[in-house]
């Protein structure tokens, strides 16, 4: 009998969508009251994408959903199962944006679910997928799509929160079919560290706070730190092992081993903590890519990392390439992918 490790799922082609508007590190410095070159130099982008009025979660995910249909040529119809793997923020409360995207690019024939990591979600969407692939043989094509529009969330008054900043909206898609020839589907491992499960939260307008007209006003609504002191500590102690950890148990996963990496997309972080990272499983850093021009577009980022990988040549036949994610809660996802032809 087959195993997981035996089962043959790959990439037919993928969208990205970024909003066109862009903010520079010197438009956004007043805003922040942050100078321009610690924007670049220690947060990492020199600009961002800004979203416009129709910039919502759902509307960015068909938007990539329908480029990477047009793209590879596939018909809707085709599609089985449309897996949302965006964030839970979006243009609904109580709300399945896969079902909408399935509605609006016309996926009659298939189901939809939704998937929500925050931004680790897009490595832990093509475990998903594969996964559920090997246990339902009538799954053959699968559609992982998904935007983010946390930014929108975040509170440039909270100096604390200055880690989030890079923060910026966007949309991917990746079309998935079983016994694909090319670029290939390899391990996954996903790490929870659930002692910083309240270090980033949205106080008000759940359940347990009901969003009050003062909340409106005041920006309420937007994310708070509890504990600013504390998850700093917290996150210190954890961060590192914990992607290192995702990779190497990504690695172990799909057969292989530091030395087989061949390059990383990684969420977009801090200058130094992107190198450390890289420094620690022994890649060189022009095996890495970073998102210097787009800040931390959610879960794009891998698919913005892969583009700029392929654009510069250094993703070819065979490179094993690592998807890293990461989001509050804290969670951290890596994905194996073998890219070009399957032997």
């Amino acid at each position: 009998m087959m195993n997981i490790q035996e089962f043959n799922v790959g990439i037919v082609g993928w969208g990205l969508y970024l909003p066109e508007n862009f903010i520079s590190a010197e438009e956004l410095s007043p805003q922040i009251n942050t100078p321009p070159h610690i924007i670049r130099e220690k947060m990492g982008f020199d600009r961002k994408p800004v979203g416009g009025p129709e910039d919502h979660c759902v509307e960015m995910g068909t938007k990539a959903a329908r480029q990477c249909l047009e793209k590879t040529g596939v018909d809707p119809k085709e599609i089985d199962l449309v897996l949302w793997a965006g964030e839970d923020y979006k243009e609904y409360v109580c709300w399945t944006a896969g079902i909408a995207v399935q509605e609006n690019i016309g996926a009659v024939n298939a189901w939809a679910f939704d998937v929500a990591l925050r931004c680790a979600g897009t490595p832990l969407a093509l475990k998903v997928a594969k996964d559920l692939m090997f246990a339902n043989p009538d799954l053959n094509t699968v559609l992982v799509v998904g935007g983010n529009t946390n930014c929108y969330l975040v509170d440039y008054r909270c100096p604390e929160q200055s880690f989030m900043f890079d923060m910026a909206p966007g949309g991917l898609a990746m079309l998935l079919k079983r016994d694909w020839p090319e670029n290939r589907i390899l391990g996954s491992h996903v790490i929870t560290e659930s002692s910083m499960h309240m270090d980033v939260i949205g106080a008000k307008g759940g359940s347990k706070n009901r969003l009050q007209a003062e909340d409106v006003e005041n920006e309420g609504w937007k994310l708070i730190m509890p504990d600013p002191a504390g998850m700093k500590e917290r996150l210190g102690a954890k961060s590192m092992l914990s992607f290192t950890g995702a990779v190497r148990g990504a690695l172990e996963r799909s057969g292989l081993k530091e030395e087989d990496i061949g390059y990383v997309c990684p969420v977009h972080i801090n200058p130094k903590a992107h190198k450390a990272i890289l420094a620690e499983l022994g890649v060189d850093e022009d095996k890495g890519a970073y998102l210097q021009q787009y800040g931390h577009c959610g879960h794009a980022d891998q698919i913005i990392g892969l583009e700029m990988g392929l654009k510069e040549g250094k993703i070819t036949d065979g490179t094993n390439i690592i998807f890293l994610g990461a989001g509050t809660g804290y969670a951290f996802s890596s994905t194996v992918i073998q890219w070009g032809k399957y032997k």
